[in-house]
């Protein structure tokens, strides 16, 4: 009997060593595969690609009393930014659009990105390759999906920054994101150039406030500012120092 027993032991031990392989296999693979995931919940914070963040993000804002803000935000891949928000109107108020631009850049030991310039700053938190999420104090989501149909930014807004005659021709340096370029003679650059010459030493910057629109190539690079209204010129005046923003 005994020797029996110890036939069919002998018999079934391949399988059991077999079994047990192919359990240290599986376990083996469990712990590679976890270790190549998020690193989050082992206190190592996830890396963010800032090469891979620029396009449009457009999405819809939650709103306390109305249908919802209409978002759209422009990463460039200079390191710049336009925001846009579209309130709808309402019995009190007309439909109206809030602007903000400035410099964007990469938070520091987040997955996530800040903006920085005219307005005040914000912080997305990048989910995955298409989606921001806007850091606030609301319960609701604000989150923003990449748009690949969206445009080049091209809407008339209020800007600010400094501004050169030299002969027949100008040039402005926006405060916020520090674009320099060549001003358009059409739109309202006859009122500036008149302002210009009767306040400002020829060839000296002077700060300007306008409501303008800028140009771009097919390539997304900056071609002219058109000036679709002058508003004032002061020929002492300076940009606001720009912040500092972690470009990756």
């Amino acid at each position: 009997m005994i020797s029996v027993v110890a036939s069919i032991q002998s018999r079934f031990r391949p399988i059991q060593v077999s079994i047990s392989l192919n359990r240290t296999l599986t376990l083996l693979l469990v712990v590679l595969i976890g270790g190549c995931g998020d690193t989050s919940d082992s206190g190592v914070p996830a890396e963010l690609k800032v090469a891979s963040v620029p396009g449009v993000y457009a999405g819809v804002f939650p709103c306390d009393g109305c249908p919802g803000i209409a978002a759209t935000l422009w990463l460039r891949s200079d390191g710049r930014f336009f925001f846009r928000q579209s309130y709808p109107a309402d019995d009190a108020h007309e439909a109206t659009a809030v602007y903000s631009l400035g410099r964007w850049g990469s938070v520091v030991d987040e997955p996530a990105i800040e903006l920085s310039g005219a307005g005040p700053r914000r912080i997305f938190m990048r989910l995955d390759p298409d989606t921001l999420v806007m850091r606030t104090d609301s319960e609701l989501e604000h989150r923003l999906t990449r748009d690949p149909a969206e445009t080049e930014f091209s809407d008339t807004i209020r800007m600010v920054g400094m501004m050169r005659l030299q002969g027949a021709g100008a040039t402005f340096t926006e405060c916020w994101t520090d674009f320099m370029a060549p001003v358009n003679k059409g739109g309202d650059f006859a009122r500036f150039r008149h302002q210009y010459r009767s306040a400002v030493q020829p060839g000296k910057a002077a700060y300007v406030e306008l409501e303008g629109r800028f140009s771009w190539s097919v390539d997304g690079a900056l071609q002219s500012l058109i000036i679709e209204r002058f508003i004032t010129i002061k020929s002492n005046g300076s940009c606001p120092e720009l912040p500092g923003i972690v470009s990756g």
